[in-house]
């Protein structure tokens, strides 16, 4: 809620302080919110004219300043833009150096002008996009802040829903975890992926909620309580199928020991941002305007502002880093300074595998040019429509076919990319910095099938027991994913998306290593093809390398909100599967442990 301070701890009045929080700017009622800003407003100006001569007074305007130029461009009311933007004038005219943002609008890989978002004007509020609207007060209410996650997501209202709800509960509703230990785990899994954008956010609530500030100095001022979850998050990001008692057993009965209910609750956080730090990254979001790289001072002493190049891979929410020389980029993707932060081109080996079938398909269709997906799923689905063939296989070709689907696009090519480079500021968080995701093989790992262990069987059932109420959020998040749809694919209306939908779904079951016999995995292949596989798969796997041209190319003829669909599927998908394996180990611990108590 306040802005990202990085700085010494403010040592000024406690009244002044709370200031920082902006409290009540969270009402429906528009004198109320006027009263407070006209506050703050008289607030600023004392302190821009006091600075010079009290530090404190400096250093309340330069903690203030991130947050009202965050609330300028993305507050849902508008006489909280205005003021705000009012407030950034005055203090401008008086001499004051008031902070710009970096980018505009929530992604980096989404044009302004199609994102819903009031920096776009694309907000002007007509009647249609009246529950976006409602959504976004209602997201505001909550911790006085729009994320560019909401943002991204408003175009699925539905969806966006039930994840508002779902995080609201997970991270500040009833639960066994104290609020600030809630956010230090979403700390610790969205760093497994280097997820700069949602460390940020997570670092400012763990100070918010009370949280030691020398935990964010890493790993080694926690307590042993919490460097207990380390190997099983770092599992669970990566090689969840590998998840046993053995992990269990040694959160549970360690000499600071975890309850099973807080285990639970644990569990259900580091899958959510694991997963959702996927999405962040696949959709290239820009970070939030009161972080440290969100904005920056235009005649600031501490060097050049932030820009596209100067992120890692070119994805604003890995955070900053080294750029790409020029002999880095392929020669066929020529590119002019000036265009590379809006598309990124491929580099050499960072998309080998995206090239790799380019090049298969030019050849498949001779002089013609790829096909764009859009086009291409469209004939997929026709085939599928028109496939009569029997609803039974023999149990030995669905094994194949799910030998298919686990292995027809290897990761290694993906694994060769170029090196990621972790944030300076997120290795701190990182215990085995280099461990990262290794394909599931039918000869190194047990498949799981879904009648021995699945969600809706066996997972709803026992989360719901160990941490009560969650379990029906999150069921009706999943459905909400898997069903929803428009009835299009690009440009073309009336189209039954379900199998498209499907695939995707069940694909990213198989590449975590868990089949679902009543499913024909032959639809896999028939429906996705291997570009396309090839980049759910970095998004579920190595989100960390997904670059601007990765999301442009791999969903070509798609419309914006539908490749951001791919991705919220991915991210349901992925957060399911991880469930699965955690769940399933730790119900397996307590029956063993109940049979040798017996």
């Amino acid at each position: 809620m306040m802005a990202f301070v990085e700085d010494e701890e403010l040592d000024v009045d406690e009244e002044d302080l709370s200031l920082l929080y902006f409290f009540p700017l969270l009402r429906r009622d528009e004198q109320e919110r006027a009263t407070f800003m006209d506050n703050l407003t008289a607030s600023m100006k004392l302190w821009e004219s006091n600075k010079n001569e009290d530090i404190s007074a400096q250093k309340l305007l330069s903690a203030h300043l991130p947050t009202v130029l965050r609330l300028s461009a993305t507050s849902p009311y508008r006489d909280v833009r205005e003021k705000m933007s009012f407030i950034l004038k005055e203090l401008e005219n008086a001499g004051e150096n008031v902070p710009r943002k970096t980018y505009e609008g929530p992604s980096s890989f989404i044009p302004l002008d199609q994102s819903i978002c009031y920096e776009s004007q694309s907000l002007a509020m007509g009647s249609s996009l009246a529950a976006v609207q409602n959504l976004y007060e209602e997201a505001f209410l909550y911790d006085c802040r729009l994320s560019h996650t909401m943002q991204v997501l408003s175009y699925h209202p539905e969806y966006l829903s039930t994840l508002m709800r779902t995080l609201e509960f997970l991270m500040n509703g009833n639960g066994p975890l104290p609020l600030h230990i809630r956010n230090y785990i979403a700390i610790l899994a969205a760093s497994r992926h280097k997820c700069f954008y949602l460390v940020s956010i997570q670092e400012a609530e763990f100070l918010r909620n009370g949280g030691d500030q020398q935990w964010l100095s890493g790993l080694n001022f926690l307590p042993q309580k919490m460097l207990n979850l380390l190997t099983l998050n770092k599992m669970l990001a990566h090689q969840p199928w590998f998840v046993s008692p053995c992990h269990v057993k040694d959160i549970l009965r360690s000499s600071e020991s975890w309850s099973v209910s807080e285990l639970a609750h644990a569990i259900v956080i580091m899958a959510h941002f694991h997963a959702l730090a996927g999405f962040a990254l696949g959709c290239g979001l820009n970070p939030e305007i009161d972080s440290s790289l969100g904005h920056a001072f235009p005649h600031s002493t501490r060097g050049e502002s932030p820009n596209a190049n100067s992120f890692i891979n070119g994805n604003p929410a890995l955070g900053l880093g080294t750029t790409p020389t020029d002999s880095e980029y392929t020669d066929s993707e020529p590119i002019s300074p000036q265009d590379r932060p809006l598309i990124s081109p491929p580099l050499r080996s960072v998309s080998n595998s995206m090239i790799e079938h380019y090049i298969e398909t030019a050849c498949q269709n001779g002089s013609e040019p790829p096909k764009k997906l859009a086009d291409t799923i469209m004939e997929k689905l026709k085939t599928v429509r028109t496939d009569n063939s029997s609803s039974e296989e023999e149990p030995t070709e669905q094994d194949i076919q799910f030998a298919e689907s686990v292995s027809v696009v290897s990761s290694q090519g993906l694994k060769n990319k170029v090196s990621i480079p972790t944030p300076v500021n997120l290795v701190k968080y990182l215990e085995d910095a280099n461990f990262e995701h290794q394909d599931f093989t039918l000869s190194s790992a047990v498949t799981l099938r879904a009648r021995e262990y699945s969600w809706e069987d066996h997972g709803y059932t026992f989360l719901t027991e160990l941490y009560p109420e969650i379990g029906p959020i999150l069921d009706e998040k999943f459905k909400t994913a898997k069903e929803l749809t428009y009835r299009m694919v690009g440009n073309k209306k009336n189209i039954d998306t379900y199998p498209f939908r499907e695939a995707i779904w069940y694909y990213l079951h198989s590449i975590k290593g868990i089949r679902h016999d009543d499913y024909h995995y032959r639809k896999v292949n028939q429906i996705l093809d291997i570009g396309f596989k090839t980049y759910i798969r970095m998004v579920a796997c190595f989100p960390e390398k997904v670059t601007n041209y990765d999301f442009q190319n791999a969903m070509s003829g798609l419309e914006y909100s539908e490749k951001v669909h791919v991705n919220m599927l991915v991210l349901e998908a992925r957060l399911q599967a991880e469930l699965i394996y955690a769940l399933k180990a730790v119900m397996r611990y307590m029956k063993d442990s109940s049979s040798k108590a017996a």
